[in-house]
């Protein structure tokens, strides 16, 4: 690996991040992740394919740039790199016929001008966030840079696309995810004499920020927030919403913050079970926006169930911003939500049952405010203890460092 002349063992190394689509509102937990390896001293050069839904934050340190950008495909500046490199990139060629049998592969041309600023940048370690095909892009780059990558796997390119995933893990310094469930099975996936290089990091919360500016309402509006896709589980939370209605006990408001391709069939589900002014459908927000409707919610319900096509959340950052801003919680008994969905402010149910899902909204509903304070007092203690950013984020650097 190549290093700087003036850099110490102890500098923290100049990172590459790796990205299919960045930004996306849905994937806050990269901007904060960067913001907190920017503050422990690393440069970051972002290197993105496609341009998301909203602007990037400006965060001292690091840029961000977009291969779609790119006026034209050619060797430009970067043939040297190849010319210099003649095995690395007679091996990308033999196994990109591999690769391929798994997923798409660009041809390395189209990776030349990321290869340039990234080595211009003097990015000493790669890192891609998703074991798709930002994580193939990591790895070629990587053998031609000649510096260490790694990967965060999330849940849709373990369970539903797992494309070349074992290859990935075993070829990378070390991968990282956000649960013991998913690492239990990163693990398994990559095999002995890999599986230790796998490690649990979690997607945290800036607590700073996800904290309370009112009192708790102590009303029964229950907020969701997430893709509107089978995952999610939302077809169950309305449901649940319409048992409690016709119990009596029906919400004040049922507000559903975010957008995906299931938005039209909920929101006519949603218009058949519930009476008008019941629910909301506020469609993707900002962070921002994400915190207010927090702030003036009683409870998150995050109802997960593993989609038809093996598709599952891990543990959705949505719900930890949650417990931070001392919210109750009643989410499904479903993958990583187990390690941090606890009593007392958290409810656990059976995945894909309006009927325990509406009992244990009723039932987290009807704590007087006293014990809805106390029990958001300790989530919130649970999560500044076990989900901060950075410190999961200074774990992420020290494997990095521990990497060169």
């Amino acid at each position: 690996m190549t290093t700087s002349s003036s850099a110490s063992p102890a500098d923290p190394p100049v990172l590459g991040v790796l990205l299919d689509v960045h930004p996306l509102r849905s994937q806050t937990f990269v901007t904060t992740e960067l913001r907190e390896l920017a503050a422990l001293g690393h440069r970051i050069h972002v290197e993105a394919t496609r341009r998301g839904d909203h602007e990037p934050e400006p965060i001292p340190g690091v840029t961000v740039r977009w291969r779609q950008d790119d006026v034209a495909v050619s060797r430009g500046s970067a043939l040297p790199l190849l010319v210099g490199r003649p095995r690395a990139t007679v091996a990308d060629r033999v196994a990109r016929q591999r690769w391929r049998r798994g997923e798409a592969v660009p041809p390395l041309r189209e990776l030349l001008e990321p290869l340039a600023r990234l080595q211009a940048a003097g990015v000493e370690h790669l890192h891609a966030h998703f074991a798709a095909g930002a994580a193939l892009d990591a790895l070629r780059l990587a053998r031609l840079l000649r510096v260490p990558w790694s990967v965060t796997a999330h849940a849709y390119d373990i369970y539903q696309r797992p494309e070349n995933l074992a290859e990935k893990l075993r070829d990378a310094a070390f991968s990282t995810s956000g649960c013991d469930y998913t690492v239990a099975d990163l693990r398994r996936i990559a095999g002995p004499g890999h599986a230790d290089r796998v490690h649990r990091i979690v997607m945290g919360v800036d607590a700073a920020t996800f904290r309370r500016t009112r009192p708790l309402p102590g009303g029964r509006r229950v907020v969701a927030v997430g893709r509107l896709v089978e995952k999610k589980g939302f077809a169950h939370l309305l449901e649940a919403a319409a048992i409690l209605e016709r119990q009596g006990q029906g919400l004040e408001q049922l507000v559903i913050v975010g957008d995906g391709p299931l938005r039209a069939a909920l929101e006519a589900r949603a218009a058949e079970l519930l009476p008008t002014g019941r629910y909301r459908f506020l469609g993707a927000q900002d962070a921002a926006t994400v915190r207010g409707v927090l702030d003036r919610a009683d409870l998150l319900a995050m109802p997960c169930v593993v989609a038809a096509d093996g598709d599952r959340d891990s543990m959705p950052v949505v719900v930890k911003e949650a417990l931070a801003m001392e919210l109750l919680v009643v989410a499904s008994d479903e993958v990583g939500l187990p390690e941090i969905v606890r009593p007392p402010a958290g409810t656990l149910v059976a995945p894909g049952d309006p009927a325990a899902l509406a009992q244990g909204l009723a039932a987290a509903l009807a704590l007087d405010p006293a014990a809805r304070a106390a029990a958001g007092a300790a989530g919130r203690e649970f999560v500044l203890r076990e989900a901060d950013a950075a410190a999961e984020a200074a774990k992420l650097s020290q494997l990095v460092l521990d990497a060169r």
